[in-house]
């Protein structure tokens, strides 16, 4: 189905800011979606922004608004209007446009309905980009002002959450699907915990996560989730605990990374004979890159250790 006509559409972006259109322009936002999304899986985001900021223009009878400006719709345009909104923060996060991004999320907030869930967790991605692509060398921001994005995204997170329960509250049925969704938000949550170095706080959101990934059968991100988990309570100084966690994973996987990590605990908590044997059994397996681990930028960077695990990586390697 097609979305509007060409020519309705250069109306509404040569109309003013707040005029209405005479007539309206029907717009089918379900065709408006399908079409967008289409575009956005294939890489065209520019072209799925037109679209998209065309139709919310359309639906509420005004011109387009610029990429960054924030949408303001009226209540009667708000929920039809609301889905198309969230779309559009998902095309601008994927484009690292994550000022616009989060513009689109607010107005698909602030008009609510079923979009605003979806909209919360695109947001929080949207902060936590912003403060990534800034610690990264990309952005103008300061570690404080990163953290106050990742603060920021945290809080979306758990409305996010606090939402979905109220629906479920309100008798919305709990599936597969939506178990997986919530272990993805609780997932998310932690590892904006893990930036601001809240690790009590991280360890309990993984270990959460990863219940709720085995709840959806999803065992490999089960295993990521307690992963992460360990290493959290080791920044926080629990390394029994971060132990006990690595020798489950140890046994369970075929993972170089899980070994690797339990050594480096072994070794930080003075037993040093046993991060030997680990590593030396690490180092047996196939596609291991022993000789990478004592790059503590790949390690934290790539391999997603905690700070503390890879400085302790290092401290057994040059013990060796």
């Amino acid at each position: 189905m097609a979305l509007v006509a060409a020519g309705r559409a250069r109306e509404a972006a040569a109309a003013p800011p707040g005029c209405d259109l005479d007539p309206p322009a029907p717009v089918d936002v379900a065709a408006v979606l399908d079409q967008a999304r289409g575009l956005y899986g294939t890489g065209r985001l520019e072209e799925a922004e037109a679209a998209l900021v065309t139709a919310i223009s359309l639906v509420s009878g005004c011109a387009a608004v610029g990429a960054s400006a924030p949408l303001s719709l009226e209540p009667a345009a708000a929920a039809s209007a609301a889905p198309l909104l969230k779309l559009l923060g998902d095309v601008r996060v994927d484009a690292f446009r994550y000022d616009d991004a989060v513009a689109a999320y607010d107005a698909a907030i602030e008009a609510g309905g079923a979009s605003a869930g979806g909209a919360l967790f695109g947001r929080a991605n949207a902060f936590e980009g912003k403060a990534l692509l800034s610690l990264r060398g990309g952005g103008s921001l300061d570690s404080s002002a990163a953290d106050a994005l990742y603060a920021a995204a945290v809080r979306d997170y758990t409305a996010c959450l606090d939402l979905r329960d109220t629906q479920t509250e309100q008798g919305r049925s709990q599936t597969s699907s939506s178990s997986s969704s919530a272990s993805i938000v609780v997932f998310e949550r932690a590892q904006a915990l893990r930036a601001l170095r809240r690790w009590r706080e991280a360890r309990l959101d993984y270990e959460n996560a990863s219940a709720l990934f085995l709840a959806a059968k999803d065992k490999k991100r089960a295993d990521i989730a307690a992963a992460q988990a360990a290493f959290a309570a080791f920044e926080e100084g629990d390394l029994s605990y971060a132990i006990k966690a690595l020798q489950t994973l140890a046994r369970r996987l075929y993972s170089s990374d899980v070994r690797a990590a339990l050594a480096a605990a072994y070794y930080r908590s003075g037993d040093a004979a046993r991060a030997e044997d680990a590593w030396l059994g690490l180092c047996e397996l196939r596609d291991a890159m022993c000789g990478k681990y004592n790059d503590t930028e790949w390690l934290v960077e790539y391999r997603r250790w905690t700070p503390g695990l890879a400085g302790a990586m290092q401290d057994f390697l040059a013990m060796r």
